[in-house]
C-alpha cells in the first residue's frame, strides 16, 4: 500500500498574548486546511536541524491545530522548552484508491512518533507531558538450546 503525504512549508508560532493565548499562528496560513485530513508537526528549529516536539493526526487539521494552541498545558511545554524558532509543520493526506483515511494517517502518525524515538528525541504527545522512551535489552544466546520431546532445553544468558 502506498502511503502518500505532501509535507508544506512550515508555519511559524507566533507570540500570541494579544489573544490570550502562548502562541498563534496567521488565521490565512491555516485556514486552507479546514476539513481536510493528514498529519501535523510542533517543532523547534535550531540553524538547519529541525526537532519534532510533538506529532498529532486530524481528519480536520485546521480544527485540531487550534484545540492544541488553546491547550496550555501542551503550549506551556513548547514554550519552556529549549530555545529556538518554534514551527507548526503539516503533511497533507493525499488519497489513494481503496485507502481509509482515519486509518492511513494513524498508520503514518505511528510511524513518524516511533522515528523520532528511534533519533533519540523526546516527545510531548500525552496531554503535554513527555513521552516515555523505552530502553531495549539484547539477550544473547550462549549456545543453541536442544529440542528433546518437543520442548526447548538450554538457557539464554543477558548480556
Amino acid at each position: 500500500m502506498a502511503i502518500k503525504i505532501q509535507w508544506h512549508q512550515p508555519i511559524p508560532l507566533k507570540d500570541g498574548s494579544a489573544e490570550d493565548l502562548i502562541y498563534m499562528v496567521d488565521e490565512d496560513e491555516i485556514k486552507v486546511w479546514d476539513g481536510f485530513p493528514g498529519v501535523y508537526m510542533f517543532c523547534w528549529k535550531y540553524g538547519e536541524s529541525v526537532i519534532p516536539m510533538y506529532i498529532g493526526r486530524s481528519m480536520n487539521i485546521y480544527n485540531r491545530i487550534w484545540e492544541h494552541l488553546e491547550t496550555t498545558t501542551l503550549m506551556k511545554r513548547i514554550e519552556n522548552g529549549p530555545r529556538g524558532a518554534t514551527m507548526l509543520i503539516i503533511g497533507e493526506y493525499i488519497s489513494q484508491p481503496r485507502q481509509s483515511p482515519e486509518r492511513t494517517i494513524a498508520i503514518v502518525e505511528k510511524a513518524l512518533i516511533a522515528h523520532a524515538f528511534t533519533e533519540g528525541y523526546a516527545l510531548l504527545n500525552h496531554a503535554g507531558t513527555q513521552t516515555p522512551t523505552y530502553g531495549v535489552q539484547c539477550i544473547r544466546v550462549q549456545k543453541a538450546p536442544k529440542v528433546a520431546g518437543g520442548k526447548r532445553e538450554g538457557k539464554a544468558a543477558r548480556s
